[in-house]
């Protein structure tokens, strides 16, 4: 930017007000910032913080109880000779407004699937700004959606036209909403949590593609995040965000080599990441568990029903685990070709006494499938799951009656979405008495006892036992269902993806809560993620899969400084870390693909000569590549 170059949007003692029942709350309080062309700023903070109202109110898309009370939106617009509008001041059916929205200032939404229609292809949609802003030809539009989609990274811009959200797989979606906010050339484009719900491969790519898209356009981008890897790679300068206030703004250089406010100290300090020392704890802005020596205290009525069991060798076995769906072709009245699909192909691991596994991989993977095989959620297709109680290894697929209702008593599972988990008709009270009721655990004053209990062990306040879980913020809905599963005291625990929808600070405080937890209780645990940062935090060995596979299983410091399977590479390369000296390699991850089996190569496809198996490169090392391979390129 030039000297004398005005910034593109200057954001003036902005406040926002929302009318409540009771009141009013004060959203955002005093803010100031500006965004200059053709650079990057990144609003960062907590949910809540008022990141998104601002983005909204620079779009004027408040709710209908929002309110502008005072401050200005001043937009430089380059496209008009440098022409200044204060947006705060432009009334609601402005025809400025209109010409604004998506012609000048475009918006990137944190959930692709609820930004898309299902009932309008993907086409139509991008297409709809260029021809509501643009005096375009129906052939010339056509012509323009497809460029933009081929220039977002669609495979075939001619097929992807033509198709429906719902066929396009979460990083496609993305890229759609980029190319729509991209497609009529706007001055800024407004990215809210582009990346929150991507898998961090997936995620890698479209940074690297906003990026790029960036420089090629001179476009600048207000950036919405609480992710500071994300912030790490792609700003040039941060705003930091806390309940509405601004509390420190800088180059991205002065924010993370010289971080000046405690509220940004402390963020840095709840971001897991792969250099932690043994024993080291995340630093959560709320702590909760170690400080107050309530779960020390409670520790003895909820240990886990295997502390009088002498378990010798694994507690939980899965053996050649096979998982097959089948999906019927043609219509329901017609006649049909059934065909199967592999979700789970030949997966084996074990999980000793009181150990934490980690499973990683892609949405679709195969890793949740694993979770509700084990849980006996759904039937397996091949292969064994055995569980250790003490006197001998019991195969939990051949389970019935009273030994499955038992087995499930064992085995309890934290799910991901902590709001769809909860049922919104019941209170918490009842939703963490449920489970003695269902297995006629205790009286109705044990129980109870019990609840308040489990309240505290979480550490949540038993007074707001009789709210519904609309009333507790994510976090805390989360620890509700870590109380639900801890209910029946159970020896192991599956935690499917518990932190992925949370704040970095709210996550350091659950994972804080968890490892608590599996201590103090005796705990096995398998943790699910996508996240390579959470998993080295909590789990000791970690294993790898892949479209069904598991391609890798090793201890937990010789995967990261170690990996061999390429699949395991490209994960670890992907991951965004919060250190300006650490970036990520766009390019190299652009053009580079380890998702797909036919790009493994080498040793690590199936060939004539040999079928893919399990190989112990090192001790406790396993690695699925060919029978036939050579052991020495396998360990370089």
């Amino acid at each position: 930017m030039k000297a004398d170059q005005p910034p593109l949007l200057e954001v003036k003692d902005l406040n926002i007000s929302f009318d409540v029942q009771g009141g009013r709350v004060e959203a955002v309080k005093g803010a100031n910032f500006s965004v200059k062309p053709g650079k990057v700023l990144a609003l960062v903070g907590e949910s809540g913080s008022g990141k998104s109202v601002i983005a909204q109110s620079i779009l004027r898309i408040l709710p209908r109880n929002g309110n502008i009370d005072s401050g200005s939106i001043l937009f430089n617009d380059p496209g008009k000779a440098g022409e200044t509008v204060d947006i705060a001041k432009l009334k609601a059916n402005d025809p400025l407004l209109y010409d604004l929205r998506g012609g000048r200032i475009s918006m990137v939404f944190q959930e692709p699937m609820t930004a898309l229609s299902p009932l309008h292809t993907i086409g139509n949609q991008v297409e709809e700004a260029l021809t509501l802003h643009h005096n375009k030809t129906r052939k010339e539009a056509i012509a323009d959606t497809e460029e933009i989609l081929q220039l977002v990274g669609f495979p075939d811009p001619g097929r992807g036209y033509e198709m429906y959200s719902f066929e396009l797989s979460g990083g496609l979606r993305q890229r759609a909403v980029i190319a729509m906010a991209l497609i009529c050339n706007p001055a800024m484009v407004i990215a809210d949590e582009p990346t929150t719900a991507l898998d961090v491969t997936v995620q890698a790519q479209i940074l690297g593609l906003m990026k790029s898209l960036q420089e090629k356009f001179n476009t600048a981008i207000l950036l919405i995040t609480h992710d500071l890897g994300v912030v790490a790679n792609m700003a040039d300068e941060v705003v930091v965000i806390y309940h509405g206030k601004i509390m420190e703004a800088g180059t991205v250089e002065d924010i993370y080599n010289n971080p000046q406010h405690p509220y940004l100290k402390a963020l840095m300090n709840a971001v897991p990441h792969f250099e932690m020392k043994p024993g080291e704890r995340l630093v959560s802005l709320r702590e909760i568990g170690k400080d107050n020596k309530v779960i020390q205290n409670l520790a003895h009525r909820f240990k886990a029903s295997t502390a009088g069991k002498k378990i010798t060798g694994p507690h939980l076995k899965v053996d050649n685990l096979r998982k097959e769906f089948t999906i019927r072709k043609g219509s329901w009245f017609g006649s049909g070709e059934d065909s199967a699909i592999v979700a789970v192909d030949d997966v084996s691991f074990d999980i000793k006494k009181g150990e934490c596994l980690g499973l990683v991989g892609e949405s679709g993977s195969g890793k949740t499938t694993v979770s509700k095989l084990i849980m006996r959620a759904i039937s397996a297709t091949n292969g064994s799951v055995t569980i250790n109680d003490g006197s001998g290894m019991t195969d939990v697929l051949a389970l019935s009656g009273d030994e499955l209702m038992n087995f499930r008593r064992r085995v309890q599972m934290i799910f991901q979405d902590p709001y769809s988990s909860l049922n919104p008709r019941m209170t918490v009270q009842n939703i963490l008495r449920e489970p003695f009721v269902i297995h006629e655990i205790g009286d109705p004053d044990q129980q109870q006892d019990d609840v308040v209990d489990l309240m505290r062990l979480v550490g949540l306040d038993p007074r707001f036992l009789n709210r519904y879980p609309h009333s507790f913020s994510g976090g805390q809905r989360q620890r509700i269902g870590i109380a639900r599963a801890l209910a029946l005291h159970p020896e192991i625990l599956i935690c499917d993806e518990p932190v992925s929808a949370l704040d970095v600070s709210v996550q350091a405080q659950v994972l804080n809560l968890l490892n608590d937890l599996r201590t103090e209780l005796n705990l096995t645990s398998m943790f699910i993620s996508h996240n390579l940062a959470v998993v080295n935090y909590v789990a000791e060995r970690i294993a790898v899969m892949c479209q069904g596979k598991l391609v890798e299983l090793a201890p937990r410091e010789q995967l990261f400084e170690k990996p061999h399977h390429p699949y395991t590479k490209a994960l670890l390369s992907s991951v965004p870390y919060p250190d300006l000296d650490r970036l990520l390699d766009f390019e190299n991850i652009a053009t580079a693909s380890a998702d797909s089996i036919g790009e493994w190569g080498g040793a690590f496809l199936p060939s004539n000569n040999g079928n893919l198996v399990r190989l112990e490169v090192e001790k406790g090392h396993f690695v699925l590549a060919n029978e036939n391979s050579d052991m020495r390129e396998l360990r370089a």
